[in-house]
């Protein structure tokens, strides 16, 4: 499937339905509100302010709202207020989605909008994301997970099209170390500081990671940052931040990062395919038979056979001649693949039947 039958798909789920849509200006809420115009759908865009993203945030919504002609809401609620977010345990990013999704599934049935649709993608379901087991518990419709859209193709998608997004609508608060509080002074200072860097470099996206007083910066155009006048500025400025180190994280930006890497596929001595992905979370093997054992049927593929629990953190399964394999540590194996086209075709149809532990 390409990425123009893709968008199709979310456009036939959008057609001429009523929904709400949780929206932050970022590339993947700015396509779903953009397909959902397309498709004749009943539009209301929320946007929760928790007083921890980003400065600009809300009005860059709200005007972007405006622009596509939808209705929208805010919802306010500020997280140094719940106790849950300020010690930022682990579990931080599933505990605000909870508090996020339940205000607006509750705004979205006031407003008599039934269906809530969040702009989660395919390409989420193999990161360290929580909070994406929020979106199973609300009810939660993702249109780009049933789509099998990845993050790659969604920017090059709203490129192509010249649709205007935010590049960066990250919260802040996942910019400091885990059970590390978090508080005004320190969400204030993240906030300046990305803001002065993007201000100098004109980078688009900037992190400033947060450990105690040292200070990581992350940048979408090393290019733009790798100058000794540019360093030296954002030092002084960093340091007049109470950081006491800074350093520069030369990593590559992975959001075209692709949902599958040629290294995870091996041929095998029959000339068929296996997949070997590690992913980084738990899965939760109870859960995720229990879904499973609710959609045997999978479009496009088949049905799931052959169940069976190998021992207690290993689940495996048949569809025709294939063999599937979830380790609890974070394992998925696939056996017996024709081609690699078939390799993709079942990985974004068995992810979203995965459920994932939080820590």
């Amino acid at each position: 499937m390409n990425t123009n039958d893709k968008i199709n798909k979310v456009k036939e789920i959008f057609k001429d339905k009523k929904v709400a849509i949780a929206f932050s200006g970022g590339a993947d809420s700015t396509l779903l509100i953009h397909l959902a115009k397309e498709s004749n759908a009943d539009i209301l865009a929320v946007t929760f302010d928790n007083f921890i993203d980003p400065r600009g945030f809300v009005e860059y919504s709200r005007k972007r709202a405006e622009d596509f002609g939808v209705k929208h809401e805010i919802i306010e609620l500020n997280f140094f207020d719940v106790d849950e977010f300020v010690s930022n345990k682990a579990s931080r990013c599933y505990d605000c989605r909870k508090l996020m999704y339940s205000s607006i599934k509750q705004l979205a049935k006031e407003k008599g909008y039934e269906i809530m649709v969040d702009g989660n993608n395919i390409t989420d379901l193999i990161h360290d994301r929580p909070g994406i087991l929020v979106k199973y518990e609300n009810e939660v419709l993702s249109p780009f997970i049933d789509a099998g859209l990845e993050s790659y193709e969604i920017h090059k998608y709203l490129e192509d099209n010249d649709i205007e997004y935010a590049k960066s609508t990250t919260c802040l608060a996942t910019r400091i170390k885990t059970n590390q509080k978090v508080t005004p002074d320190s969400i204030n200072r993240i906030d300046y500081g990305e803001s002065f860097i993007k201000d100098l470099t004109g980078v688009d996206v900037v992190k400033l990671r947060e450990d105690n007083n040292k200070a990581t910066v992350e940048v979408s155009d090393l290019d733009k940052i790798l100058d000794k006048e540019i360093i030296s500025k954002i030092t002084e400025e960093l340091k007049e931040l109470k950081y006491d180190k800074i350093l520069l994280d030369i990593g590559i930006d992975n959001s075209e990062e692709s949902l599958i890497k040629d290294s995870e596929i091996q041929i095998k001595e029959n000339g068929r395919l296996r997949l070997d992905k590690s992913v980084p979370y738990k899965i939760d093997i109870e859960n995720t038979i229990k879904i499973i054992s609710k959609n045997p049927i999978i479009e496009n593929i088949g049905e799931i056979k052959e169940i069976k629990v190998i021992n207690e953190g290993l689940l495996k399964f048949e569809i025709e001649d294939k063999t599937f394999k979830l380790l609890e540590y974070g394992q998925i194996v696939f056996e017996d693949l024709d081609d690699k086209e078939e390799v993709y075709l079942y990985l974004i149809k068995i992810l979203p039947l995965i459920r994932r532990k939080v820590s």
